[in-house]
């Protein structure tokens, strides 16, 4: 956990900056829309004493598709500002597998950093809220994630592959919201130059 905390701080303090410029690199990015209730407190033993720990929630989108089940926890862990956990996330193309979270926090601002497997390919995303009690009424929180989609072509050929299984009607629904992501990520990028 120690060594977790110390790639934490490191890594999350480059995340945000480097989440925006997603597009800009060779790989795909997908556009999500979260809604993240407020966490819920509670507190874990460990060798190295008592942990709070954070549990929650969220729904919404990620690449055009909608989310039916996210779960999230986390602990601090070799010190108070930088910690870890894990988290799941499914969509109806399928499940975020070896889903982990780095946390770190100023006091003001808790960002947690998630990364794993979707569709077969690398996938990470930071969100980011105040305080150290992660999420609250109404709190949304939208960007790019991080993929190793070379292009949307694959990321399309990647959701007819997930969906093969599935009727006609669904699985060209399927499609129909991946096809979607190109103009939410282009959107998302307008809205985000400085004006």
């Amino acid at each position: 956990m120690r060594a977790a905390a110390i790639i934490a701080a490191g890594v999350l303090v480059a995340a945000p900056h480097g989440l925006d410029r997603a597009s800009a690199q060779p790989e795909y990015a997908l556009y999500y829309s979260f809604d993240v209730p407020l966490s819920i407190l509670g507190l874990a033993l460990s060798d190295d004493g008592t942990k709070r720990t954070y549990n929650g929630t969220f729904r919404g989108t990620l690449g055009g598709i909608s989310i039916t089940e996210a779960r999230y926890t986390y602990a601090n862990g070799a010190s108070e500002r930088a910690g870890g956990g894990t988290f799941t996330m499914t969509t109806k193309a399928g499940a975020v597998s070896n889903g982990h979270i780095l946390m770190t926090s100023d006091g003001k601002q808790t960002t947690l950093l998630f990364f794993g497997t979707y569709l077969g390919t690398r996938l990470s995303f930071s969100l980011a809220g105040p305080g150290e009690q992660f999420g609250g009424s109404g709190v949304t929180n939208i960007g790019l994630a991080e993929t190793t989609f070379p292009s949307h072509a694959h990321y399309i050929q990647a959701i007819r592959e997930a969906a093969t299984a599935l009727p006609p009607t669904a699985r060209d629904q399927l499609l129909a919201q991946a096809e979607q992501n190109p103009r939410l990520v282009r959107e998302y990028q307008q809205r985000s130059v400085p004006r």
